[in-house]
């Protein structure tokens, strides 16, 4: 489920190609993961563009990725560290198992792929939202646990655990102050959670080392960004919101009977090809408009997409362009509107 749920995470983001934030999300992550010492993961780290994401998650298996905003935050690598050990901490302790466990999600039969993505209830016991890029609480306890294994981990792997402190006391700034009290929430309280950290810090200190070597500065967000990335990100944002937009029948014969006319197809063919390609609408509406607008068939570039090939490669490999592609995802969502 952790790596179905992963692919298609990845699918819906934009992904960064920036050499220094993967280096630096690689690099942190591979230590921490041979001090977890789980031959049987087969870790895999990437890196998201969401500027206004400060987060990372680590799915079960080992499947770990940074969103970009986390990098302000994050500072540098030993900043990343307590990130990081916290995220794969989850992982390794199975906390998504234990949600599972709890709510039922295992033996109930629930699909774990919709039309527009990964099931709620399945991203939510993996510690996921529904839409992309929203991360869900685990429990408080959960969220202590994972504090707790994620210092020793961070310790292990060479990185001084007094950082974390640090690291939270600027989340806390960050967020101005503006979290929710910690009854209403699920994890522990800014305040809560350094005092929990100082506690156990010294326990994290017996596994420290340290080392003469100094941390790297994470690329700023100006770095991380390219006109590129940006024109990904708002055709993403568009496939979205149409595959919200579908949410009954009504909605979806009213997309088809859209996409009919505009490509002068059968609507019982367009119905029929969403279905077996078993993707939402606004991703297929996405890929026939890039069908349209380019070179190349859809079959040819559906192939593509099952890849994982990114939005703006498929543009440029289907002689297509982004920003046309864009406008005509804009215009079918101006049509559907009531």
């Amino acid at each position: 489920m952790g790596e179905e749920a992963y692919r298609q995470i990845l699918r819906q983001s934009v992904l960064s190609d920036n050499s220094r934030a993967l280096r630096a999300v690689r690099e942190v992550g591979e230590r921490i993961a041979r001090v977890a010492d789980r031959p049987d993961y087969r870790w895999e780290f990437h890196v998201i563009y969401d500027p206004e994401m400060v987060n990372a998650f680590a799915l079960p298996g080992g499947k770990v990725a940074v969103y970009t905003g986390l990098f302000p935050v994050a500072q540098d690598d030993a900043g990343l560290a307590v990130v990081l050990g916290h995220e794969v901490a989850h992982a390794l302790l199975r906390h998504a198992g234990e949600r599972m466990s709890q709510s039922g999600i295992v033996g109930a039969g629930l699909a774990l792929v919709g039309a527009s993505g990964v099931n709620p209830q399945i991203l939510q016991a993996l510690g996921l939202g529904a839409s992309v890029g929203l991360i869900l609480p685990f429990s408080r306890s959960q969220e202590s646990e994972a504090d707790r294994v994620g210092l020793i981990l961070m310790a292990k792997a060479g990185y001084d655990p007094r950082v974390a402190v640090e690291l939270w006391e600027r989340m806390e700034k960050k967020e101005g102050g503006q979290s929710p009290p910690e009854f209403l929430s699920t994890h522990p309280g800014y305040q809560r959670r350094t005092q929990q950290l100082k506690e156990w810090i010294p326990e994290a200190l017996k596994y420290y080392r340290p080392t003469n070597e100094s941390w790297e500065a994470l690329p700023s967000l100006q770095e991380l960004e390219t006109p590129a990335l940006r024109a990904e990100a708002e055709l993403l944002k568009r496939i979205q919101a149409l595959n919200q937009q579908v949410t009954n029948p009504q909605r979806e014969r009213a997309v088809v009977e859209i996409l009919a006319y505009r490509l002068r197809l059968d609507p019982s063919l367009i119905f029929r090809e969403r279905q077996q390609l078993g993707i939402g609408y606004g991703d297929y509406a996405a890929l026939r408009g890039l069908s349209s607008l380019g070179r190349s068939p859809l079959r040819q570039i559906a192939v593509d997409y099952q890849k994982g090939v990114s939005w703006l490669d498929l543009c440029q490999n289907h002689g297509g362009r982004i920003s046309d592609l864009t406008r005509w995802m804009e215009d079918i969502r101006r049509e559907l509107r009531p």
